[in-house]
């Protein structure tokens, strides 16, 4: 393996010198210089000012406002060799200033002045050709040796440690320069006799359970290659397994990098993300082979890389991470250089369309070290597309945030393994063509406004992630059958039906959507988790619970939802959030059912602290299987004396809500007030003054028969569905015949607005309100609704503006409990039977009318009237 390692680096060493055409100096044993003076970064203005040791071999006054250099300067330096005046501002040099430096062998004038001519160069300097775009201007000592000759040590070099200086040669960038160095230098000891070094066996990177941990450690370049040197770490180096420089601030290319990694024959994974890891500028594609490579992880990430061209990894690479780096194109050959690749991130990059200009003969040619970019797109053009080739074993790939507006059309066809893609926030507006293996795509945070049937072709997509884009409508039928599992939300969604089509579903997130009703298909089994929270839902139908049958988490907070009806939750459930909505009661009808509930969440203030709400508050809150959250933070809106109050502080005991109790109590209390004014009255003519009280009531129903004209209605009617046919054909014709202005709910209520507010409206604008009393009446919602509003406003105007109709008789057992106010004013208010007997019937018109004409008696009266006055007009 040695021998093999060696050979590698010796040709790859000789290829490097052999493409550079001399661009390389030969490193010998003496490759660092000693003394070397660093003059950077000092504002100096002349060479001479910074008055640097004539014994000096290596000065660097890069980065300062030198202006010129004179013969004065350099005077004296006999043994300088290398000399860095980088990033200056020199306009000119003397004629020479460079000739008396016999010993120079570089010089370093890039980033000056474009004017910059250097001439009487000295005989042993050579001025070799550079990238126009790099803007550097160099000299180097003239080779005449071989390039194996080069590699020989010189026998009259002198020996110094590795470590002593900085190195000789000055290349494009230093981050090339030390990255081309470590190539030479670990070239030199497999072919050339290395100095003698003493160091320590703790130097050694020792793993622990086969994973050596260097990050965090801020480890230099050469610290790096002594932690992980062959020559005498070669034991802990067939331990490591794993390998970690993250976080370390390295400072290198990947080439030279891996070159220090070839000796780690059984390393599997290598964490280098979080550096200054930079691409090596030679193309060495030839001899890129990493012999008996085991290396299957390799993180990149967070690393300056700026182009895969020249990029050289080992094969055997299964999974790497190249997000957050610079690169914005994949080019045709990494696929072959990544045969093995399956899993592959690169989020975080930009991967844009550039439209290149065409090139006419007439055009100027732009002057030497000047970019030109004409314009920039987001859309595909003649340049094509940045993703030119992706391996064909990937099985997951990441590209979220990467500027992506389309894939290539090789991509469907091309990616036949892919199981897992990730194109969130990017900025594709049409969903692109996906190869048939997908099973889990995540295109959220894009522009995509509709979802095409051809999206049905992906036959094995079960996980689906289109969050927040701009999707009106949710087709089922162009959804993949085997979806188990989709997130839709944060989308324009107005209306959700679900189809049997969508049978394997088991998750599905609607949550932020604009819907106002759930439409379930008619029996989907598989869905056990279902998210329509933050929408504008308002009712959930009573069949919703029978079509889940097995949904076990159902969240709709942040809806609108006053009340859920019998039936409306299936009984599967196990978690339900029902928090922000405008539920006023929690029921046993509804919540009774739920055997299986666990986990109930809600909050809100909007809750009605009567006796419909006894059983949540007593009863169902004290369960000890159930977890209620949020229980301690409901707050009553009625009645208005207890508005803004803790629902535990309600204070509904039994007494107060149990109708029978009531009753009995009422009975006995009734039984004992009868007999002692039975008694009273026996003694006291009790009787007599009855009937005076009789007539004396009668007498003064007279001063109300004037009507008022401040409210536009005589009378508001709420009545049940079932008994709308009476009502309209009989009531309302009679009424209306006579006279009277009805308001009439298909007719008067105002289109548009909240069926809630208007029947509030209705009320407030009329003089009386009807109320048609049925079986039906009672298991009616919005009658209810209808009956709280009206003795809402009895209890604001301090008016009993109330009339009963008794359509068909109710028994007691009828009336559930939610109506106890309906028994109340049963028992209290007079009220109208109808009758199938036609002179009855005239006798009841005639009695409805007079009602109708009277002013509306005070509350305070009427309580205070008496308490027989519970009579039936017939």
């Amino acid at each position: 393996m040695r021998i093999l390692i060696g050979s590698l680096h010796f040709y790859l060493i000789s290829f490097l010198l052999s493409r550079g055409n001399g661009f390389l100096t030969p490193r010998t044993p003496a490759a660092h210089a000693v003394p070397f003076y660093n003059y950077s970064y000092l504002n100096l203005s002349s060479v001479s000012e910074a008055q640097a040791p004539k014994m000096a071999r290596t000065l660097d006054f890069s980065h300062n406002n030198i202006e010129k250099i004179t013969k004065r300067d350099l005077e004296g330096f006999d043994v300088l060799e290398v000399l860095d005046l980088s990033h200056n501002q020199i306009q000119d040099i003397e004629p020479g200033a460079l000739a008396s430096l016999l010993s120079l062998v570089s010089v370093n004038l890039s980033f000056n002045d474009k004017k910059l001519l250097v001439s009487d160069l000295p005989p042993h300097l050579k001025l070799l050709p550079t990238s126009e775009a790099s803007g550097t201007l160099q000299l180097y000592r003239y080779l005449v040796k071989s390039p194996e000759a080069a590699l020989e040590p010189s026998a009259s070099a002198e020996e110094l440690p590795r470590q002593g200086g900085p190195p000789v040669l000055q290349s494009v960038h230093p981050r090339h320069r030390r990255g081309t160095e470590n190539l030479l230098r670990r070239g030199e000891k497999n072919t050339t006799i290395s100095p003698t070094v003493t160091l320590k066996p703790d130097l050694c990177g020792e793993p622990v359970n086969g994973t050596l941990d260097l990050s965090n450690s801020k480890l230099s370049e050469e610290e790096l290659m002594l932690k992980l040197d062959p020559d005498l770490c070669q034991a802990q180096l067939d331990g490591i397994l794993e390998l970690n420089i993250s976080h370390s601030d390295l400072e290198m290319d990947l080439l030279s990098l891996f070159m220090l990694f070839l000796p780690m024959t059984n390393v599997r994974s290598i964490d280098a993300s979080y550096n200054r890891l930079t691409i090596n500028i030679l193309d060495v594609e030839a001899i890129c082979k990493f012999p008996s490579s085991k290396l299957l992880f390799l993180n990149i990430s967070n690393n300056p890389i700026n182009s895969l061209d020249t990029l050289c990894l080992p094969s055997t690479i299964k999974v790497i991470d190249l997000s957050f780096t610079n690169i914005s194109q994949i080019p045709q050959n990494f696929a072959n250089k990544m045969m093995n690749l399956e899993n592959m991130y690169v989020q975080g990059n930009h991967f844009i369309y550039t439209v290149h200009p065409q090139i006419t003969n007439a055009a100027p040619k732009p002057p030497p070290g000047s970019v030109h970019i004409s314009a920039i797109s987001f859309v595909r053009n003649q340049a094509g597309t940045p993703v030119e080739s992706l391996p064909t074993k990937v099985k997951h790939l990441k590209m979220s945030n990467c500027s992506i507006v389309e894939l290539p059309e090789w991509f469907a066809d091309r990616m036949e393994e892919l199981l897992v893609l990730d194109l969130s926030s990017n900025r594709i507006s049409v969903l692109p063509d996906l190869p048939t293996s997908l099973q889990h795509l995540d295109i959220s945070n894009s522009d995509i406004k509709v979802i095409p049937p051809s999206f049905k072709s992906v036959s094995n997509l079960t996980i689906f992630n289109i969050q927040n884009n701009k999707i009106t409508d949710m087709h089922p039928e162009y959804f993949p059958l085997t979806l188990t599992k989709c997130d839709i939300s944060k989308n324009k969604l107005n209306r959700l039906s679900l189809t049997d089509a969508l049978e394997k579903l088991e998750s599905l997130n609607v949550s932020g959507n604009l819907i106002t009703r759930l439409e379930p298909a008619s029996h989907l089994s598989a869905l056990t988790n279902l998210d329509s929270s933050h929408n504008l839902i308002s009712e959930l139908p009573d069949h919703f619970g029978k079509s889940l049958p097995m949904l076990k988490y159902f969240n709709l907070s942040g809806n609108k939802i006053s009340f859920l009806q019998r039936g409306s939750l299936p009984a599967s459930l196990i978690e339900l959030d029902i928090s922000d909505n405008a539920i006023t009661t929690i029921v046993e009808d509804t919540f009774g059912l739920l055997t299986s509930l666990s986990v109930l969440t809600v909050q809100g203030k909007h809750f009605f602290c009567n006796c419909d709400l006894y059983w949540f508050v007593n009863v169902y809150i004290h369960q000890p299987h159930l977890q209620i959250n949020g229980k301690g933070n409901l707050r009553c809106s009625f009645p208005p004396e207890r508005r803004g109050l803790l629902v535990d502080s309600s204070n509904l005991t039994l007494l107060h809500c149990s109708l029978g109790i009531q009753m009995a109590i009422t009975a006995c209390v009734a039984v004992l007030v009868v007999l002692v004014l039975t008694g009273l009255c026996w003694r006291f003519d009790g009787l007599w003054y009855v009937r005076m009280g009789w007539y004396w009531c009668m007498a003064k129903r007279k001063q109300y028969e004037k009507r008022p004209e401040n409210k536009p209605f005589d009378a508001f009617i709420s009545y049940s569905e079932q008994d709308a046919n009476w009502t309209k054909e009989n009531l309302l014709k009679k009424l209306e015949k006579d006279g009277f202005k009805i308001c009439y709910h298909e007719r008067d209520f105002k289109p548009g607005h909240p069926v809630l507010g208007n029947i509030f409206y209705c009320i407030e604008n009329s003089h009386k309100v009807l109320f048609v009393l049925s079986p039906s009446f009672v298991n009616s919602c919005w009658c209810q609704y209808e009956l709280y509003f009206a003795e809402h406003r009895v209890l604001n105007e301090n008016q009993d503006s109330l009339i009963m109709i008794v359509l068909e008789d109710l028994p007691p057992n009828s009336v559930p409990q939610k109506f106890s106010k309906l028994r109340k004013l049963l028992k209290r208010k007079t009220y109208l039977k109808w009758s199938p007997e036609e002179h009855k019937q005239k006798m009841f018109w005639h009695q409805l009318a007079a009602v109708l004409k009277t002013t509306n008696e005070p509350l305070v009266r009427a309580e205070n009237g008496s308490a027989q006055e519970m009579y039936e007009l017939e």
